[in-house]
């Protein structure tokens, strides 16, 4: 048994042999190229933006940027003329679709389809694989499906559903009572779909045994999914529902390209919102005074944001303790 001279001494090595040292270079080496990225990417760009919200037009050092966000919410209007607070409500709106109705179900969902399916693996790869095709490709794919004469376009007007005449002409994404509603119905359905993937992942993971004892207890479905299956996987859910958090008012979904960069019919969102100032900064003649705007919107979305899931972390932890098995 190989013993060291590390062994022997306290402090951070105590525990590793002398062939376990032996690995770190290779180790170090291993993680320098993320640790790199990360420093540039991350804590140098953010210190940038943080700098820059603390800015004025001129880059002396103000808090012009943020009373111009604070104004943008009072009048409802920017320098672009457009709403903060509608594309704000938007992002929070497609964000409970994803990560409350539709991941609620893909629970249950993924949990049948992994038990009480034959065929569940065809199921999953399926669902899989819109994921698969780029965000350009599905988005006009979709708009012509929408569309007057589309494939659900045709199947929801034969179901008898009273569209709008706007809608009739133009499509289901040509009308201002249908176009944001379309994509959230859109959204929820492939969030079903999407969500069975890592879900089902961790519900393979439970042993068979356990499922077993539930079908001899005679355990239905709805508790045999909450109850065990559940619980079995909880450090998966509370992860997947963390990192949902913390895009709660940032949530986007291409509403740049199903609007075709225009943001009509109310299909606007953060997302589509930061995109038009960043075309905006490419032509505007005093592009510092945009790149403050959105600096500081971003840095008040943050403060917003990290509280929020901080607290939420800690409920998460303490609603239901981790099983091992």
């Amino acid at each position: 048994m190989e013993k060291t001279m590390l062994q022997k001494k306290k402090g951070i090595f105590k525990k590793y042999t002398v062939k376990d040292i032996r690995k770190f270079p290779f180790v170090y080496l291993i993680v320098a190229l993320p640790v790199i990225q990360i420093a540039i990417f991350f804590f140098y760009v953010n210190f940038s933006a943080i700098a820059m919200s603390f800015q004025d037009e001129y880059g002396k050092w103000s808090l012009e940027s943020f009373n111009r966000v604070f104004e943008a919410f009072r009048t409802h209007s920017d320098k672009l003329n457009y709403d903060p607070w509608k594309m704000l409500g938007n992002s929070v709106t497609i964000w409970v679709i994803q990560n409350i109705f539709g991941f609620a179900v893909s629970i249950l969902t993924s949990y049948i389809l992994t038990r009480h399916m034959i065929g569940s693996k065809l199921f999953r790869l399926t669902y899989y694989l819109p994921g698969i095709v780029g965000a350009v490709v599905f988005s006009t794919v979709m708009k012509e499906m929408y569309m007057r004469g589309g494939v659900i376009f045709e199947l929801i007007k034969n179901m008898g559903v009273d569209l709008p005449a706007q809608a009739l002409k133009n499509g289901l994404l040509g009308a201002d009572e249908t176009a944001f509603v379309t994509l959230m119905w859109q959204i929820f359905i492939l969030t079903i779909a999407g969500g069975n993937m890592i879900v089902a992942s961790a519900y393979m993971k439970i042993p068979k045994e356990i499922f077993e004892s539930c079908e001899l207890e005679g355990c239905g479905l709805f508790r045999e999914t909450f109850q065990i299956a559940v619980p079995c996987v909880w450090p998966t859910l509370s992860t997947l529902i963390i990192f949902s958090l913390c895009s709660i008012l940032t949530a986007d979904y291409s509403m740049y390209l199903y609007s075709d960069g225009s943001g009509k019919k109310g299909m606007v969102s953060i997302g589509f919102y930061f995109y038009r100032y960043q075309v905006a900064m490419s032509t505007a003649p005093d592009p510092q005074y945009l790149y403050g705007y959105v600096s500081a919107f971003g840095m008040l979305m943050t403060i917003i944001t990290i509280p929020i899931v901080i607290v939420s972390k800690k409920i998460l932890a303490k609603l239901q303790e981790n099983v091992e098995f």
